[in-house]
């Protein structure tokens, strides 16, 4: 007579190998994690932290003393007569370079992104031609800018003298009038693609459907693009201003190193390069940690405000 298994048995077995698996299976995935776990503590985390312990040292000559002063460096920042007034004009530039930089990045990717999301001859070049300027280093963009805006032989120069703008060759990056905005518009011809590329992804994920639909009802274009196409493309919106906020903070440290060295006189001293100055120049390293601090505080500030303000589930409440 065949012998029967008892089912709870079989159940009990079943369970038991599941079990063997998945503790196999999550052991397995943590060996793999290790690395880019080990990267990122020795890389991110250790420098991050260690970063954060120098804005409460004291350094003489660049060398710590050994005596926490606590938020003595962070008091002098917004105090002291001899730091805090260049504090605050590189605040100031810093937040005027970046709001402008950002509003310029939007709207010139945004129009872009309809371009290029347009099934035409020679939409594939334009995309690739697109992309040049992001994929070219910062530093080699930066030289290449320089060139650009060379009193003496510089590209712009000679176009504006042809257009009879300018009678003479002009030293752009050497004005105090024209500096800031040289570097704003090499980081804006530099940041565009990315964010155009963004955008097009987000517009080719609206059906075809609804602008059909806004068509029937006789619905203008800024009507279609300011009841459907921005609320649709409000996650990628979100998520672009939140790079480019980033980016717009720092990534332009690059173009002033090579084109302008903060000057002519403090005209283009952002935050950025006054934490370099203070850090390396002047190797004020507890002050120099202390701004980096502060930048980073004001960038997570600006973050929240957009992910508060932009959340869709928010504005669907609200509505």
């Amino acid at each position: 007579m065949q012998s029967v298994t008892p089912l709870h048995n079989t159940t009990v077995k079943n369970t038991g190998y599941e079990e063997k698996r998945f503790r196999q299976t999550t052991q397995f995935a943590y060996k793999m994690l290790l690395p880019t776990f080990a990267f990122v503590l020795i890389f991110i985390a250790f420098p991050l932290f260690y970063s954060i312990s120098l804005a409460f040292q004291e350094f003489k000559y660049g060398v710590p003393t050994g005596k926490i002063i606590w938020f003595q460096n962070f008091v002098d920042i917004f105090t002291k007569s001899t730091i805090a007034p260049g504090f605050y004009k590189s605040l100031w530039l810093t937040i005027v370079f970046a709001i402008a930089a950002v509003a310029a990045v939007i709207v010139i990717s945004l129009a872009i992104a309809f371009l290029i999301n347009e099934n035409f001859r020679g939409s594939s070049i334009i995309k690739v031609a697109l992309l040049l300027p992001y994929a070219m280093p910062n530093v080699a963009s930066a030289v290449i800018w320089n060139w650009i805006y060379d009193p003496t032989f510089g590209v712009l120069n000679g176009l504006l003298l042809k257009l009879g703008l300018i009678d003479n060759y002009i030293t752009i990056t050497a004005d105090p009038r024209f500096a800031l905005a040289a570097i704003w518009f090499a980081y804006v011809w530099k940041m565009v693609p990315y964010s155009a590329f963004l955008f097009s992804a987000g517009l080719s994920t609206i059906p075809d459907e609804v602008y059909e639909a806004a068509l029937l009802d006789r619905s203008n274009l800024v009507r279609t693009f300011s009841k459907i196409t921005l609320p649709l493309l409000m996650p990628v919106m979100q998520m672009t201003l939140v790079v480019q906020t980033m980016f717009a903070m720092l990534l332009h440290f690059g173009l002033i190193f090579v084109i302008t060295g903060g000057g002519p006189g403090d005209s283009t001293r952002t935050l950025p390069w006054l934490i370099y100055q203070e850090s390396f120049t002047y190797a004020r390293f507890g002050r120099g940690s202390a701004m980096a601090i502060i930048l980073s505080l004001i960038m997570i500030a600006f973050i929240y405000l957009y992910l508060v303000v932009l959340n869709p589930e928010r504005r669907q409440q609200k509505a």
